[in-house]
This record gives structure tokens, sequence and C-alpha cells, in this order.
């Protein structure tokens, strides 16, 4: 497990990741720190929202005894009652969401927390060719996707059966790519083959720029061949 550590009023706070993404472990902390300025982050029951994730700080003693302070995220592969010291799955869709944001130019973000709700077809869950598309949300708590099969030929057709409303955290199990563009704007649509995402356009059907997986592998193999470097000078 990796571990990012900061100092906050005056405490160790410590944040661990399967996965080494120090920049938005760093941003993590650097938001703490910010909120720290006009509330009290330490006190029982503060939650930071940041994002599509939620955050805790969890007072403990380390192996000294001394306290420290460690930061901790919702369990969402598993329990979204419980809390887990890996930020990891956290970090990875921040990264995510902030890559398709970034590379499709979207000004204005438009948030979905890990709780919102996401309407999907049920037969469309374990099926190759899928969409995403996503309308004014209808109520607080409802995101305004849609996860669909795509060319439904019985698409007139289904009854209220054939859907499923599930927290956008399910996404995790039923098509982890798609958690990429949960903070694109209304009548932005995703279409994806195999688990990897082929279309991305805005609500004028206008073709968005967005990475593809040969460019996310080359992107891991330049970080880990920098990291590799880095530790070795460290040495």
């Amino acid at each position: 497990m990796i571990k990012f550590q900061s100092e906050i009023k005056g405490k160790k706070v410590r944040m661990y990741s399967h996965v080494p993404l120090k920049k938005a472990g760093a941003n993590v902390l650097k938001t703490f720190h910010m909120l720290s300025a006009k509330t009290d982050v330490f006190q029982q029951g503060f939650v930071m929202n940041y994002g599509w994730s939620s955050f805790f700080i969890d007072r403990r003693k380390d192996e000294n005894g001394e306290f420290v302070y460690v930061v901790q995220t919702v369990d969402y592969e598993n329990n979204l009652d419980m809390r887990t010291d890996d930020c990891g799955l956290a970090l990875i869709v921040q990264n995510m969401q902030m890559d398709t944001n970034f590379r499709a130019k979207v000004s204005k973000p438009e948030p979905t927390f890990y709780k919102d709700k996401i309407l999907v077809l049920k037969k469309a869950i374990n099926a190759e060719d899928v969409y995403m598309n996503r309308t004014d949300a209808a109520k607080n708590g409802d995101s305004g996707w849609y996860f669909g099969l795509l060319n439904d030929a019985d698409e007139d057709k289904h009854t209220d059966d054939d859907f499923i409303q599930v927290p956008t955290s399910d996404l995790m199990k039923i098509r982890g790519e798609a958690l990429r563009v949960l903070q694109m704007p209304v009548g932005t649509l995703a279409v994806f083959h195999n688990g990897e995402m082929t279309t991305l356009v805005d609500k004028d059907n206008n073709p968005l720029e967005f990475s593809t997986k040969s460019d996310r592998e080359k992107a891991i193999a330049q970080r880990n061949a920098a990291e590799n470097a880095e530790n070795k000078t460290e040495e």
C-alpha cells in the first residue's frame, strides 16, 4: 500500500492507496488543508464530498502510540455503508473523470455523486454494445444518466420491470469504463463496445475527443518509467 502524508493544523494526516496516483492523492489532501481554514475537518462526523467521492478522517494511534489521522473513503465495491483505508478506487475514478473532461474540453462539468441513481436496462448489463445518455435529473439524487442497449429492437416495448435504478458506484461492476463520463454535461452520449468507449458526442451530436485504451497504456508506461527513474535517483 502506498502512503501519502501531509500536516494539517499540526496533525499528521496519512492517506493510503493501492495505486501510485500521487498527484490525485495530493489534491485530496490539499483540499482537506484548504477546508481546515474554515472548519474543523477533524471533528467526528465530518465528511468531505470531493468530485464523485466522499472522504473522512479517522483518528487512531500509530505503531509508536502517537495519534495519527488517516483519510478514509467509502467501500464502493462492497458496501456503501462501510469505509476503507484504501482510497485507490476513489483516486482512479477521479483521474478517469478529469481525463475525460480535459480531453473533451468541458469547461463546466456537471457533477455526479457515487450515491446518485442511474437508470439501467437489465438487458444491457451484460451486452457487448451499450450506451450512456444524460438528460436533466428529475429530482435530487438522480444523476440523469441512462445505461441502455445500443440498437435496441425492443426499445418501445419495455415495461418498468425491464429497468433497475442503482447508485452510479454499481458501474464498477456493470461497466467500469463508464465511470469516466459521469461529469459530462446533460445531452452527452457515450457508446461502449466490450467495455471500451468508442464514441463520445455532445448534446448537438458533435464528436468529442477522449482517451483510448492504448493512449492510457502508453501514459501508464511513461509514468511508471518516470517513477522508477525517480526511485533510483533517491537511492
